[in-house]
């Protein structure tokens, strides 16, 4: 059963249950996630916790083993198992399943509390024998970073249980400051609520004479800025990401894939084809269709041409094949294509 992290706590009131997958690689959402589930473990009455962690030497049948010794301190334990791929191969998940079926034929019920920690899940993997029988018999927790929409929420919510009343710019210039690092975020409410311990009403000076700007972007936040056609989201981001020593190839694939995408689209609408048929053919998700929409109202098919030409530029200088810094003429792509200074 599918629990979203922000809801696992109102689960774990109702009963600990044999299995708890969580999934994602958001560290501040996997780590809260995770101690939620061993506090409620340890008040279930497990006192022993074996944690394993599964690389080239791990024995799948150390799993089954460890859930079938009986604990030295107690009658339940809890029992961790790490798997950064969230791949556990052929063998592993024949040792999941035999584990979940072993769960199923106790009619649910389970000595030990096992929780698996994987990196993000392909939809391969969700679609797999190990997930579904996991899933049959215990919690499945997504943990999903939040989008630009969902965080002034969550840091809402964080700054009230920290005792603050925040106001709505306060909560916006956090968020502007800390955006895509979630960890940086709470550290950042901890150290507010140190250099304001007698104060709750918290507004954008007190944010902006205690906060540092710990903002984390990725080329995906970037091409969804450029998408939606904001050229100030646009040019922080991309200087975001030159600081931090992403690779030019790296953010230049992000943009092509997306150009490609675009004319791909243009190209079938204009033929009069629906574009949630297009979109369904080309699998791209529901939400984010209104921002495909948007671009593909922004440019026009001779303007997509030049901003591919202009990639290709860009390619060049990248490879060496041009003379030229390519950081310059990679903002002067993104800005375009954002549709500042339309071609």
């Amino acid at each position: 059963m599918k629990v979203f992290a922000d809801k696992l706590g109102e689960q774990l009131k109702k009963g600990l249950q044999p299995i708890y997958l969580i999934s994602g690689d958001e560290p501040l959402q996997m780590r809260e996630a995770s101690d939620a589930v061993r506090t409620a473990a340890r008040q279930a009455g497990a006192e022993e916790r074996e944690v394993h962690h599964v690389d080239n030497s791990f024995s799948w049948s150390t799993l089954l083993e460890s859930n079938a010794s009986m604990s030295l301190f107690s009658s339940h334990k809890l029992i961790e198992l790490h798997i950064p791929s969230g791949k556990p191969g052929q063998e592993g998940s024949q040792a999941l399943q035999a584990y979940a079926q072993e769960i199923s034929d106790n009619r649910g019920r389970s000595d030990n509390t096992l929780m698996i920690l994987s990196g993000k899940l392909e939809g391969s993997s969700t679609n797999s024998k190990w997930f579904k029988a996991l899933d049959a018999v215990g919690i499945f927790v997504p943990v999903w970073p939040l989008d630009q929409q969902r965080l002034p929420g969550w840091i809402t919510h964080r700054l009230r249980a920290a005792g603050f009343h925040p106001t709505p710019e306060a909560v916006a210039l956090l968020a502007q400051r800390v955006e895509g690092n979630l960890m940086a975020c709470d550290q950042e409410i901890q150290k507010l609520r140190l250099a304001y311990p007698d104060q709750d009403q918290l507004d954008d000076e007190a944010i902006l004479a205690a906060v540092h700007d710990s903002s984390r972007y990725d080329v995906f936040n970037l091409t969804d800025a450029l998408l939606n056609a904001d050229p100030v989201r646009t040019s922080k981001i991309l200087a975001g990401l030159q600081g931090e020593g992403l690779e030019p190839p790296i953010i230049l694939w992000g943009i092509t894939r997306e150009l490609r995408q675009l004319v791909n689209l243009k190209h079938r609408v204009d033929q009069g084809q629906s574009f949630d048929r297009i979109c369904r053919d080309l699998r791209i998700w529901d939400k984010r269709k209104p921002i495909y929409q948007k671009a593909l109202k922004t440019h026009s098919r001779k303007q997509l041409h030049q901003l591919i030409l202009m990639a290709e530029q860009a390619d060049r200088r990248i490879k060496g094949i041009e003379k030229g810094k390519s950081w310059p003429l990679l903002s002067q792509l993104c800005l375009k294509f954002s549709g500042l200074d339309t071609l």
